[in-house]
């Protein structure tokens, strides 16, 4: 099968962020022997600066003429904020067999997520996200779903087994990006959801060696820095920005868990339906002082800690990786409904 998966392939970026989920799809779809042919839309976009002037017209006529040369059978959006409806339009012209599916990794409720899958949603076949709650069918119309898939694991990019370390500089480790796009802390900004667990441990917990970056001022740690990092502790964290919505995480999980740390992960984001106890370790975020008893209990029970991680890591690289998700995209794209097994929780949602 031919395949043109339009996102944001972070050109600009220059290797900062390798780990982005559009790697990991692409991976997938080419691992399971499929042609893909890739159109990094933003990056596209700033290379002629008349795009900034005629609102993307000349990159939506690129686009055209690519999806023209290579005569996909299937168009996969992620991100793709940059592609006209009318783009999309010309595509069923020109094919009207073509089937297009959109990806999301962020939470229904924010960065106008609602807002932009419903903007499409009459010309996408079948939307994917990291998101499980039935408010998020509201973007639906007549003819197409919207399906959960759990955060992509893949041993490429997640290559690391730190539970296998014999020594650790810190015990925990935690990164706050403030966003991908300038990779630094913006000024006048706080992020109190996550921030109040990081103070609350500095200001109870003074002797527990904390690695955090994107806090007090630390900049925030990108590319091969981050995995340099991320190795030093047998612990991290998994803050997600409120609102809860059930299943979601910050795609970071599969950084932490997928290289092998010990994760400590918010029971209400219900993720004991894909994880159990042994895999990661639960908190409750309405918890401040049982999370800080709870982390400090992992600290020093370090053994126990890398088992755990090394459980997660089996876990979410044997049944969440990019072969397997990739594989239920096409599924659903092509049969509406997935046709084998799957080991996490199938929330697949139409009007």
């Amino acid at each position: 099968m031919k395949i043109l998966h339009i996102s944001n392939f972070v050109q600009k970026q220059k290797g900062r962020l390798q780990w982005n989920h559009c790697f990991k799809i692409n991976n997938g779809f080419i691992r399971n022997g499929h042609n893909v042919c890739t159109f990094s839309d933003r990056d596209m976009s700033r290379m002629n600066l008349i795009n900034k002037l005629n609102n993307n017209k000349s990159l939506n006529k690129l686009l055209i003429q690519t999806f023209k040369n290579f005569a996909p059978d299937l168009v996969v959006l992620g991100h793709a904020d940059k592609i006209h409806n009318n783009t999309l339009n010309e595509f069923r012209t020109i094919n009207k067999d073509i089937k297009i599916i959109e990806w999301n990794v962020d939470n229904y409720h924010l960065d106008k997520t609602e807002k932009k899958l419903i903007s499409k949603s009459h010309l996408v076949d079948a939307f994917f996200i990291t998101n499980a709650d039935d408010d998020i069918k509201s973007c639906l119309n007549n003819h197409n779903s919207i399906s959960f898939f759990p955060n992509i694991f893949d041993k490429s990019i997640e290559n690391m087994k730190i539970f296998e370390k014999s020594n650790y500089l810190y015990d925990v480790f935690y990164a706050l990006s403030y966003g991908v796009g300038t990779g630094k802390i913006r000024s006048k900004k706080s992020d109190y959801d996550r921030e109040i667990f990081l103070d609350y441990l500095s200001n109870e917990y003074p002797s527990m060696k904390k690695n955090f970056f994107g806090y007090k001022g630390k900049q925030p740690v990108w590319g091969n820095d981050f995995e340099n990092e991320l190795a030093k502790s047998p612990i991290s964290l998994n803050l997600s920005r409120k609102p809860y919505i059930k299943y979601y995480s910050s795609d970071r999980i599969s950084q932490y868990l997928g290289n092998g740390s010990c994760l400590f992960v918010d029971i209400n984001s219900k993720l004991d339906d894909l994880f159990t106890k042994d895999e990661v370790v639960f908190y409750d975020s309405n918890d401040l002082a049982g999370f800080g008893r709870k982390l400090f209990e992992t600290v020093n029970s370090i053994n126990n800690a890398k088992n755990i991680a090394k459980n997660g890591w089996e876990k979410g690289h044997k049944y969440f990786n990019e072969k397997i998700v990739t594989r239920y995209f096409l599924e659903v794209a092509f049969k509406n409904k997935p046709i084998s097994d799957y080991n996490w929780p199938i929330h697949q949602y139409f009007k």
